[in-house]
Parts: C-alpha cells; sequence; structure tokens
C-alpha cells in the first residue's frame, strides 16, 4: 500500500488505489471506464493497523489527524479534500482518526484535534496543531508553491 493514491471516478464514485509510479499515467474506471483525473484524488484513509505500510516510501505524506467530535476538524474536510487533488503527485494525503486509532496518535503524541504531521521518506518533519494551509505545508515539503491556492489570513 505504500506510496499510492486513492482516486474517485467522477462519473460513478469508484474508488481506486494507484501506486506512486503510475500517478502520471491516464487512468479509466475500472466500472464505468470514463477517464480518472488527477483532480479526483481523495485524502487516503489511514489506521493503527495501516500506518506503517502507509508510511513506507519516498513520497511526501501530509498527515491529518482528526475527531468525530471536532467541529474545526469538519470546516477543514473540504481543504484537505482539495490538497489531496492540489498534491497529487507530489506528496499524499491521510486522515488519521485519532478516536478509533488512539495507538498510532499517542506514537506521535498528539493530543489535539486537528493536527497536521508532515513525513518525508516514512520519516516524521514536523507536528503541526490547527488546521494548515496548503502553501505553507508545501514549503515545508520544499514542494513548488506556483500551484498553491493563496493563504487566507
Amino acid at each position: 500500500m505504500s506510496g499510492t493514491y486513492l482516486l474517485q471516478c467522477a462519473a460513478c464514485g469508484d474508488e481506486q488505489r494507484i501506486a506512486h509510479l503510475e500517478a502520471a499515467a491516464p487512468r479509466r474506471c475500472r466500472a464505468c471506464g470514463a477517464p480518472v483525473i488527477p483532480t479526483q484524488s481523495l485524502p487516503i484513509q489511514v489506521t493503527d493497523a495501516t500506518w506503517d505500510a502507509e508510511m513506507v516510501g519516498t513520497t511526501p505524506a501530509v498527515v491529518v489527524v482528526w475527531g468525530e467530535a471536532c467541529s474545526t476538524c469538519a470546516e477543514y474536510e473540504p481543504s484537505v479534500r482539495l490538497m489531496a487533488s492540489s498534491l497529487y503527485g507530489s506528496a499524499r494525503v491521510l486522515q488519521l482518526n485519532i478516536d478509533r486509532n488512539p495507538s498510532t496518535a499517542a506514537r506521535f503524541q498528539v493530543t489535539g484535534v486537528p493536527t497536521v504531521m508532515l513525513f518525508r521518506e516514512g520519516k516524521l518533519l514536523a507536528t503541526l496543531p490547527g488546521p494548515r494551509g496548503e502553501r505553507g505545508l508545501r514549503e515545508r515539503l520544499g514542494l513548488s508553491t506556483a500551484t498553491a491556492p493563496p493563504e487566507h489570513p
């Protein structure tokens, strides 16, 4: 599962995992045959059980730790989904539910949500409390900010 992206077909809603190395190749939906494009990329839901497998590889990762009862997390969700599409091919966006995956959250000493963690080559670069804009995350990961949306004050 390492280095994968999750794409969603706009025509039928089918979700498909593809390897990072295949990210540039044209894709067609396996269910309906419609073209699947990178702007339909989704955050990958990671769990205590899948964490280690998902974090192997060289692709930078943005992990958003969220909670079910967190209203700020719910407000941040559309931005997280946009980041998954915008960062497609450069970095992976994953989400970790702190309520259902306390072991991984404790392993990284996450005590509040939302929290954004940045990884490169499986190593933690930064833990940032609160919702974060894409431009700042790109800068911290050493990625181009040319296509990043403007930050909101």
